[in-house]
């Protein structure tokens, strides 16, 4: 299943990408990046880092304090994923329409149909299922991240939020979320089998261990920048760094199982990967400058 959850990260890294190998220039994209700034000065940067974290941090504290209240944590939820499907999917309506690989007529009826998928996740999400799809959903949110930020604001990202993931998973609300969790679903299952868990949603249920939703988006983040601007080299070098970074990842969640999992029966799913890629992040940084 961790490999399965993986080949979908580089789907939607595909999906992301997919204009650039049919065509190498495209026009900035008609979308409101408010309220992150455009800009790669230091500035910006820490501007936009700003913005992120509040916004995360607000999140986790939103849901730690819902956590037992059932009804109303239920509704944050499918209220997030209607908004974070219908937003996915009309971005790449508009990438794919940019790109002009898709006509007028099709995006604009494909822009209703995305308010039906939207109620599609929300089903799916009130029967406790789809995991995979929110993953997918994820990873293709992480994609759009790079078409919308600037590439300083990305790379301290990719630098930051291992180190955050890593503080909050073991010292912060996040730990304790997961262990509210286990200890309401009665304890999980050993080693994070798959099995019912309070804050679906937010995790994607594998059959060995239960990966963040976050954790698709910064994994595909860091993918579809790499890809991206190793693209300048060929496809051909864009794409096999594509599959090496997937197998870091995946090399990086084995560790984080023998070194995180079997210790506490849970841990930060993002500094181990993100370290093993960090060269091929570094390589991609370093060519688009």
């Amino acid at each position: 299943m961790v490999i399965i959850a993986l080949l979908l990260v580089a789907l939607a890294v595909l999906i992301g990408t997919a204009p650039l190998f049919v065509e190498r220039h495209i026009e900035p994209l008609p979308v409101e990046t408010t309220p992150y700034i455009k800009a790669e000065d230091a500035g910006a940067t820490l501007h936009n880092l700003a913005v992120f974290f509040i916004l995360l941090v607000g999140a986790t504290v939103v849901i730690y304090i819902l956590f037992s209240k059932r009804k109303l944590m239920n509704l944050l939820l499918y209220f997030i994923w209607f908004v974070l499907s219908v937003g996915v999917f009309q971005f790449y309506v508009i990438l794919y329409f940019w790109a002009e690989l898709l006509d007028e007529t099709n995006a604009l009826r494909l822009m209703w149909a995305s308010l039906l998928f939207g109620v599609f996740v929300t089903v799916l999400l009130h029967k406790r299922r789809g995991d995979l799809l929110l993953g997918l959903l994820g990873a293709l949110a992480g994609a759009m991240f790079v078409w919308l930020l600037p590439d300083a604001t990305i790379v301290a990202l990719l630098t930051a939020l291992p180190v955050y993931d890593y503080i909050m998973v073991t010292k912060g609300l996040l730990g304790q979320l997961v262990k509210r969790a286990k200890e309401e679903a009665g304890g999980g299952g050993k080693g994070g089998e798959r099995g019912d868990t309070p804050l679906f949603g937010f995790v994607v249920r594998l059959k060995s261990l239960s990966l963040g939703v976050g954790d698709f988006v910064v994994y595909s983040m860091a993918l579809t920048f790499i890809t991206m601007k190793l693209l300048q080299y060929g496809r051909a070098v864009s794409l096999v760094a594509l599959g090496a970074g997937v197998v870091l990842i995946y090399i990086g969640l084995l560790l984080t199982v023998k070194v995180f999992l079997k210790r506490w029966g849970y841990g930060p799913a993002l500094p181990l990967p993100i370290l093993l890629l960090s060269p091929l992040i570094i390589a991609a940084w370093i060519s688009a400058t």
